[in-house]
C-alpha cells in the first residue's frame, strides 16, 4: 500500500512537471523556434529563415517550418515548402534542443554548386584515411543535428538550373542500440544525360555498428533500371535498350571499397543511319567485381555473357589514380568471336568504301577465338589517342580455323581456304604460328610469321616462313601471269606445269598498307622432285627426277637437279647471282646424256637457221668473266656420237659419227672429222675465236663437193635465193678434192670466203682443176643490191665439154684450148646478162670452128669446091680450123663491143668488129674473110661480089659481110670492099655459150 502511494505521488508531480512545461512551452512557441534555428547555425553554420512557422505538443514538440529558406556562405542551397522537426523535450532543456529527433524535408529543391557543363570535372574523393575522417565529421555533425532525417519528392539542380534527379526520396537514421551506425535508404529518377528516366535506389549503412565485420566502416547495395543506353555512340553507330542492375559494396576503415555489379540487357538494338534497319544484337549480362584503394583501382572478375553463355572474361585496373600519370591495365580472358555474325553485320552498313565491300565478300569467316588480353598503358596515352596506345601495349593471344578468301581474279590464283593459324600480339610484336591452309590442291603448313606493329602498318619490320606441297598445274596460270608482268624473255615457251613440289620459303622486308612491296630479303628452297615442264615444241615433257632450287634474292642455286627428258636426262649445278653490275654466273654446270638434241636445241635456236638431231653428251662449267661484265666463259665439251647438224646456208645436213663441241676459256670449236654431205666425206670444223666478239671460221674438206649444196651459191642468170641470215662475221677456207657447179665439173678446189654480219661477201683465192686447165675466180657480192663483181682467168681449158653442158648440144661449135680473162660486174636478183658489165679477153690457140648456123650462111655465100681438089676438109662440113682466136669484149647493161676479133687458120683468117647484146642474144657485126693467097680464084666464084672483087685486088681476096640478128637466126648482107685493115678486128667466132650455154647453134 504503502508503495502505491508513493508512485501515485510521483505521478502526480510528474504531471504537474509537464503540464508546467507544456504551458510553459506554449507561451514560448517563437521563443523556441528561434533557439532551435540559432543552435543549428551554430553548430552547422547554415542560416534557415522561414517564411511562418509552427510548435504543436505531442510525444515531441512538433516545430514546422513553412518554405524556408537554407543560406549557406551568403547563398541559399536548398528550397524547402517545409522543414519539420520534432524535438524531444528533454534536449530542449538539456542540450539546446538538439539533436532533434527527427527531420523531415518535403519536395526540397538541391542546387549543387557547380555548372552542369563542368560537373565531369568534379574530383572523386580519394580512398584512404582521410575520406573516412572526412566522412566520420560528416556523421557527426549530422549525429548532432538529428538522429533521423528524410527527403521526401526532393529535386536536385545544377547551379546553372539544369536538373539532375527529381522525385528524390532519402531516409537516414541512427537507432539509440546503435548510435554510430547510421542506416541511409533513397531513390529516385535521373534526369541528367545520357541516363535521363533511370531509376535508382539504395540502402547503406554508414558507420560502427554491432554486426559490422572487422575493419567495415560502411556497406550498403543499390538497384538502377530502366537505364538507357541512347546517346552512347561512335563513328555513326549507337546502342538503344535499357539496363538493370544492382551493385553491393563494402567501405573499409583504411578507406578501400570493395564489392560486385550485376547488369543485364534485353533486346540491345544496334543502329546506324548506314544501316537499312536496326540490328537486333540480343540479349546481354555482366557480373563484376571491384576493388578501389588509394593507388589502385580495380575491377575484376568480369563476366560477359549472352543468354547464359559467357563470352568475355577478364578484369581491369587503374594504378595511380591520384598521380599525374595513372596507368590502366585491362585484361580479357578467352572468348569466341562470332566472325560470320560480324561480316553480315559490316556488309549491312551503308556506303561502305567499295574495297572494304569487295574484301569482305572474298572472306569466309571461320572461327576466330581470343585467348587472354592485356593491355596496360597510361590513362592520357588511351584517352588521347587510343588507337596508337592499343596498338603499342595491347597483349593478346587467339587462334583462327578454317578462314577462307578468294583472291582476285586477275591474280589467277585458287582461292585460300581452312586457314588455321596461333596468333599473338605483345606490344606491337604481331606473331602467326602453327599456320595451315589449303591453295586450291596446294597446302600450306608449318606458316610462321611476325611482325613489329609498335609504330603502325607502314614500314613495319616483318619476318616469314612456309612450308608448300605445291600442286603446280593448279598454279601454272598464276606463274604464268607473273612471268608476263616481268616480261621475262621467251616466257611463252613455258607451256604447262605440272606435278608436286616441296617448297620452304622464308621472307623479310618492310609492310606498306598501300601497295605491294617486294620482300627485301627471301628464299624459297623447293624440292623440284616431281616437277614436270612441258615446253612448246618439246617431244614430251620435262620431268625434275632429283634436285633442289634455291632462290634468294642475290642468287638462284641449282644443287644436284636433273633432269628427265624424252630419250635422255641432264644435271645442272651451280648458281646464278643477281648483283648491281648485272647478272653473274658461279660453276653453273650442265650436265647431258643421251640428250635429244634435235628437240631441246630448236627450243633456243631457230631451226631453219641451225638444228642438230641425234643425241648429245658431256658436261660444261659456265661463269661469269670478271673483266667483262654479262659475259659467260664456258668450259667443257659436248659430243654429238651420231647424227646430224644442219646449217642455213647448206642444202642437207652434215652426218656426223663423233662431232664435239670444245668450250676453252673464250673459244668454241665444233669439230666433225670424218662426217659426210650428201654422202660424201667431209671433215667440218667451225672455231668461233673469241665468243665475247663473235666471229665464226669454218674449215672444211670435203671428197666430193656439189658447190649448190650451199644455198648462197647458184648460177648467176639463176633466179634469187631467200637471203640467208647469219648475225656475226664468218670467214672459212673451203677444199674439195673433187667438185660440180651444175653441170661444171672441177677438181682440186680451193677457196678462202667471208661474209659481213649485213650480208656482203667475198669468195676468193678460188682456184681449180676444170676440162683439162686451170681455172682461178674472185667474186665479191653487195648485200643491199645483189651487185657481184667477178674477176678470174682459165687457162688451156677444152671448150668443148662447155658448149655441151646444157644437155642439148652433140657437138661443141668450137675445138681447142681455151684461155679467158674476166672482170664483170651484174645484178643477180634481175636479169643478170642484161645488167653485165665490164671487161673480157679471149684466146683460142690449136682448134677448130666447127660448123653451126652463122658459118654455114657465111660459107654458103662462097663456091669452095675447088678446096676439095687441093684436098682440104671441107670446111662447111669440118668446120675452119684455126691456130689462134684472139678477142676481148667491153661494156655495160648486157652490150659488149669488140673491134680486135682474130682467126687466123690454114683455110681463111676472119677478122671482125661489132657489138654482141647478151641479153636479147643479138649481132651487130661487120665480118671480113680471108681465104689463103694460093686459092685467090675461089672468090671469083662468090654470087654478087665475083669478079669485080677479086680483079680489084690481086691476090689479095676478101669477102665481107654484115651480120645482124638473132644469133640463132642472123641475117647476113655481102658488103663491098673499101679497106681490109679496118677489118682486122677481133673475132666473131668466140663462143658465146661461154656466157650463156646453146645460144650458138
Amino acid at each position: 500500500m504503502r508503495l502505491v502511494r508513493i508512485a501515485a505521488l510521483c505521478a502526480l508531480i510528474v504531471a504537474v512537471v509537464l503540464g508546467a512545461s507544456a504551458a510553459l512551452i506554449a507561451a514560448n512557441q517563437a521563443r523556441i523556434v528561434v533557439y532551435v534555428l540559432a543552435s543549428v547555425r551554430k553548430r552547422t553554420g547554415v542560416d534557415i529563415i522561414p517564411r511562418a512557422s509552427s510548435v504543436r505538443l505531442g510525444t515531441h514538440l512538433i516545430v514546422v517550418l513553412d518554405q524556408p529558406q537554407v543560406i549557406a556562405n551568403g547563398h541559399e542551397i536548398v528550397k524547402l515548402k517545409s522543414l519539420r522537426a520534432l524535438v524531444s523535450y528533454h534536449s530542449i532543456f538539456v542540450r539546446s534542443g538538439l539533436p532533434l529527433y527527427r527531420l523531415t524535408a518535403t519536395r526540397p529543391e538541391i542546387t549543387l554548386p557547380v555548372a552542369s557543363s563542368a560537373a565531369a570535372a568534379v574530383p572523386i574523393p580519394r580512398p584512404g584515411a582521410q575520406s573516412i575522417s572526412a566522412l566520420q565529421d560528416v556523421l557527426h555533425a549530422l549525429a548532432r543535428i538529428a538522429w533521423r532525417v528524410d527527403t521526401i519528392d526532393a529535386t536536385v539542380r545544377y547551379a546553372d538550373g539544369a536538373e539532375l534527379a527529381n522525385h528524390v526520396g532519402i531516409v537516414a537514421y541512427r537507432t539509440h542500440r546503435q548510435p554510430s551506425l547510421w542506416l541511409l535508404g533513397f531513390s529516385g529518377s535521373v534526369l541528367g544525360s545520357p541516363v535521363s528516366g533511370a531509376q535508382i535506389s539504395g540502402k547503406i549503412g554508414l558507420g560502427i555498428g554491432k554486426n559490422s565485420r572487422p575493419g567495415e566502416f560502411a556497406h550498403g547495395q543499390l538497384w538502377t533500371w530502366d537505364v538507357p543506353l541512347d546517346g552512347i555512340e561512335a563513328e555513326g553507330f549507337g546502342l538503344a535498350g535499357a539496363i538493370q542492375g544492382s551493385l553491393k559494396f563494402s567501405l573499409h576503415d583504411d578507406g578501400s571499397v570493395t564489392g560486385e555489379t550485376d547488369a543485364s540487357a534485353q533486346k540491345l538494338l544496334l543502329k546506324s543511319q548506314q544501316l537499312a534497319a536496326p540490328i537486333d544484337l540480343g540479349d546481354y549480362s555482366l557480373h563484376t567485381g571491384f576493388d578501389i584503394t588509394g593507388g589502385r583501382y580495380a575491377v575484376t572478375k568480369i563476366v560477359l555473357s549472352k543468354i547464359n553463355t559467357a563470352v568475355l572474361s577478364g578484369e581491369t585496373e587503374l594504378l595511380g589514380p591520384q598521380s599525374g600519370t595513372p596507368e590502366l591495365g585491362i585484361h580479357v580472358g578467352g572468348f569466341n568471336f562470332d566472325a560470320a555474325a560480324a561480316k553480315q553485320t559490316l556488309l549491312s552498313v551503308r556506303h561502305l568504301p567499295a574495297d572494304l565491300v569487295d574484301m569482305l565478300n572474298r572472306i569466309t569467316p571461320g572461327k576466330v577465338t581470343v585467348g587472354a588480353a592485356t593491355l596496360s598503358a597510361a590513362l592520357n596515352e588511351i584517352e588521347t589517342a587510343p588507337l596508337d596506345a592499343i596498338r603499342r601495349n595491347l597483349v593478346v593471344t587467339g587462334t583462327i580455323e578454317n578462314v577462307g578468301f578468294t583472291i582476285p581474279t586477275d591474280t589467277k590464283l585458287p582461292p585460300i581456304a581452312n586457314f588455321s593459324a596461333q596468333l599473338g600480339y605483345s606490344k606491337g610484336l604481331l606473331t602467326i604460328s602453327q599456320g595451315t591452309a589449303k591453295c586450291g590442291n596446294s597446302t600450306l603448313h608449318d606458316l610462321a610469321a611476325n611482325a613489329n606493329l609498335g609504330n603502325g602498318i607502314e614500314g613495319a619490320d616483318y619476318k616469314a616462313s612456309v612450308e608448300v606441297d605445291a600442286d603446280l598445274a593448279e598454279l601454272y596460270p598464276a606463274i604464268a601471269r607473273s612471268l608476263d608482268l616481268y616480261q621475262l624473255k621467251e616466257r611463252d615457251r613455258l607451256e604447262r606445269l605440272g606435278g608436286r613440289v616441296e617448297m620452304v620459303a622464308t621472307a623479310s622486308g618492310k609492310l606498306s598498307a598501300t601497295t605491294l612491296v617486294a620482300p627485301k630479303d627471301y628464299q624459297v628452297r623447293a624440292d623440284a622432285i616431281g616437277a614436270v615442264l612441258t615446253i612448246k615444241g618439246s617431244p614430251g615433257p620435262l620431268k625434275v627426277s632429283r634436285g633442289t632450287v634455291t632462290i634468294d634474292p642475290d642468287s638462284i642455286k641449282f644443287d644436284h637437279l636433273m633432269l628427265a627428258a624424252t630419250g635422255g636426262d641432264a644435271t645442272l649445278d651451280g648458281a646464278v647471282n643477281f648483283a648491281k653490275q648485272g647478272i653473274a654466273v658461279h660453276d653453273l654446270t650442265l650436265g647431258l646424256h643421251n640428250f635429244p638434241s634435235e628437240t631441246w636445241l630448236a627450243l633456243l635456236v631457230d631451226p631453219s637457221d641451225f638444228a642438230v638431231s641425234g643425241p648429245i653428251g658431256g658436261k660444261v662449267v659456265a661463269n661469269s668473266d670478271p673483266g667483262n661484265r654479262g659475259a659467260i666463259t664456258p668450259e667443257g665439251k659436248l659430243t654429238l656420237a651420231k647424227g646430224g647438224v644442219k646449217f642455213n646456208f647448206l642444202r642437207s645436213p652434215i652426218m656426223v659419227q663423233g662431232a664435239t663441241l670444245t668450250m676453252r676459256r673464250k673459244q668454241l670449236l665444233l669439230s666433225m672429222p670424218g662426217s659426210k654431205l650428201e654422202d660424201q666425206a667431209i671433215d667440218f670444223r667451225i672455231t668461233v675465236p673469241d665468243y665475247t666478239h663473235p666471229s665464226i671460221r669454218i674449215d672444211a674438206t670435203v671428197q666430193k663437193l656439189d658447190l649448190e649444196v650451199m644455198r648462197f651459191v647458184r648460177m648467176p642468170w639463176s633466179a634469187a635465193t631467200p637471203p640467208i641470215h647469219f648475225e656475226v662475221p664468218c670467214s672459212g677456207h673451203i677444199e674439195a678434192r673433187a667438185g660440180n657447179l651444175a653441170a661444171f665439173q672441177m677438181t682440186d678446189m680451193k677457196t678462202d670466203f667471208t661474209r659481213s654480219p649485213a650480208g656482203d661477201w667475198h669468195i676468193y683465192n678460188m682456184s681449180a682443176t676444170a676440162y683439162r686447165g686451170k681455172m682461178k675466180l674472185d667474186l665479191a657480192g653487195r648485200a643491199p643490191d645483189n651487185w657481184m663483181h667477178m674477176t678470174g682467168s682459165a687457162t688451156d681449158i677444152d671448150p668443148a665439154p662447155l658448149f655441151m653442158l646444157g644437155g642439148k648440144n652433140t657437138q661443141s661449135p668450137l675445138l681447142g684450148h681455151l684461155f679467158l680473162g674476166i672482170d664483170l660486174w651484174a645484178n643477180t636478183d634481175t636479169n643478170f646478162f642484161e645488167t653485165l658489165a665490164g671487161d673480157m679477153s679471149v684466146t683460142v690457140r690449136d682448134g677448130t670452128l666447127n660448123k653451126f648456123t652463122l658459118l654455114s650462111r657465111l660459107l654458103s655465100f662462097i663456091d669452095i669446091k675447088n678446096w676439095l681438089s687441093a684436098q682440104i676438109p671441107d670446111p662447111r662440113v669440118n668446120g675452119i680450123p684455126f691456130k689462134t682466136i684472139i678477142t676481148d669484149f667491153k661494156g655495160k647493161s648486157g652490150l659488149f663491143y669488140t673491134d680486135n676479133f682474130v682467126l687466123q687458120g690454114p683455110v681463111m683468117d676472119i677478122t671482125a668488129n661489132g657489138s654482141i647484146q647478151f641479153g636479147a642474144g643479138a649481132l651487130d657485126m661487120q665480118v671480113g674473110m680471108f681465104p689463103f693467097d694460093t686459092v685467090d680464084w675461089v672468090l671469083n666464084h662468090i654470087p654478087l661480089i665475083g669478079e669485080r672483087i677479086g680483079s680489084g685486088t690481086g691476090k689479095l681476096v676478101a669477102a665481107y659481110f654484115h651480120v645482124s640478128g638473132p644469133v640463132s637466126d642472123p641475117s647476113i648482107t655481102p658488103q663491098p670492099i673499101t679497106s681490109v685493115a679496118q677489118f682486122v678486128k677481133k673475132t666473131l667466132g668466140m663462143p658465146i655459150n661461154i656466157i650463156r650455154p646453146n645460144t650458138i647453134k
